[in-house]
């Protein structure tokens, strides 16, 4: 899980800085790399003031000023949204730096949360509003910082697979194509909790495997044994050649749309034992990298379930691969670079940047090309303010051309969640066309 809850709020903030002309196109998942911090005095770094949209369903709609919700009309509320590195399986713990999770051992992921700060004995359903800056208690002590989870705070696989938000901006799923050949769907809430069974029974799926070639179409189950926590639509598909591609057509509840989901494995999934059982009173052995979480850090998640929102008119994509990791666990091609000076480097960089996203394109891995897109991006914004070297006819192609490369950088984003592939096909072809305008417009090196 790689993308911020803040993307809408960063670029609604592009656009107001006049940098790119480009339709309003919002997120809602997290990452290490959108999100904004600013350090303060002292050892709290302080999260920047964000404006959401209190209505059930809206919850992407961030923005940097006070004002009304763009989709329902409410009165926006102020919130500080930060990403913090949590256990997959113990969320309860939290840390500021990546790490190892002091239960389990494995790598820590991250989470989109909500901060606030209180006191001790002194709940926040008692307060009139939590606070949104730290202060002092009535007894001279610190307030201890708290966060609690956002709608879609939480994008990642918690069975090994791809997960994906629908359209719907409500359901979201999983999928996940195991050993011996058994493919399952997992259907979660905006929370990423299990959806209860009598809601999972409402869904209809099929699976077409091999959509490009020798189509199959199987099917998808709910499966018969288990409790309310772990109902999941099965098909036995049986052994395929990697990279295995196929298409999850899912109906959530009955008379709304049909939603496709498009699927790549480089490998089997491997799914992941359930959590450890944990006392509230134990304390997380000692890590040498994650920083224990204070108390209460992560509050329960709402109990009751909001009604999903009416589903907007957009498609959606799903893609789950093994990508080739070094020995930290990340995707060589995900580890940001610092922008260069001179501007052959900047366009080398820009290449780069592109061929990235093309094998992430072309290995399905979808969820990851945020990354190179954002980076390319940069580097195009960068290479705009080396234009005024140019001729007046070439800086007329320069700024045009880094616009369309910063919206589509957007929509590639947006698309790896709620693009289908032949979207996400269609911005990279925009993508490319923009970077060679860019290319073209600044002269040859000798």
């Amino acid at each position: 899980m790689k993308r911020a809850a803040l993307l809408a709020g960063i670029l609604m903030m592009a656009l107001a800085n006049g940098r790119a002309a480009t339709p309003q196109v919002s997120s809602a998942t997290p990452a290490p790399t959108k999100a904004t911090r600013s350090q303060s005095k002292g050892d709290i770094n302080l999260p920047p003031l964000s404006y959401v949209c209190p209505m059930a369903g809206d919850e992407e709609v961030i923005e940097d000023k006070p004002g009304v919700c763009r989709k329902c009309g409410m009165q926006l509320q102020p919130i500080r949204l930060d990403t913090v590195w949590t256990c997959l399986t113990n969320t309860a713990f939290t840390s500021d730096r990546p790490g190892k999770c002091p239960t389990d051992g494995r790598p820590l992921v991250q989470m989109t949360v909500s901060v606030s700060w209180g006191c001790p004995g002194i709940p926040e359903a008692k307060l009139a509003k939590p606070s949104l800056t730290p202060g002092t208690c009535p007894d001279g002590t610190p307030m201890q910082r708290h966060y609690a989870p956002r709608p879609h705070g939480n994008h990642n696989p918690q069975h090994g697979g791809g997960f994906f938000m629908a359209p719907d901006n409500w359901h979201h799923l999983e999928g996940g194509y195991y050993a011996p050949g058994v493919f399952r769907l997992y259907l979660y809430d905006d929370f990423t909790r299990p959806l209860p069974r009598a809601q999972a029974r409402e869904a209809t799926a099929r699976l077409i495997v091999s959509p490009d070639s020798s189509r199959q179409e199987f099917p998808l189950v709910l499966n018969r044994r288990g409790g309310s926590n772990d109902a999941y639509l099965e098909a036995r598909i049986g052994k395929l050649p990697f990279p295995a591609t196929m298409q999850a057509r899912v109906t959530f509840q009955p008379a709304t749309p049909e939603r496709l989901f498009d699927f790549t494995f480089e490998k089997y999934s491997k799914d992941l034992p359930p959590a450890p059982v944990t006392t509230r009173n134990a304390a997380p052995p000692a890590s040498p990298v994650a920083a224990p979480s204070v108390p209460g850090a992560l509050a329960a998640a709402p109990t009751a379930a909001p009604n999903p929102a009416a589903a907007p008119n957009v498609p959606n994509v799903a893609a789950a691969s093994g990508g080739s990791t070094g020995a930290s666990g990340i995707d060589a091609a995900l580890v940001p670079v610092p922008i260069p000076d001179t501007v052959p480097e900047m366009l080398a960089q820009l290449q780069t940047r592109n061929t990235q996203i093309k094998m992430f394109i072309d290995r399905g891995a979808f969820a990851s090309l945020y990354v190179p897109a954002f980076q390319a991006k940069d580097v195009a914004l960068a290479l705009d303010g080396k234009k005024g070297d140019l001729p007046p006819d070439r800086q007329r192609i320069v700024g045009p051309a880094v616009n369309r490369l910063v919206r589509t950088a957007y929509l590639l984003d947006a698309f790896g969640d709620l693009g289908n592939k032949q979207q996400i096909s269609d911005a990279y072809a925009e993508f490319v066309s923009a970077v060679r305008d860019i290319e073209a417009a600044f002269p040859k090196q000798p």
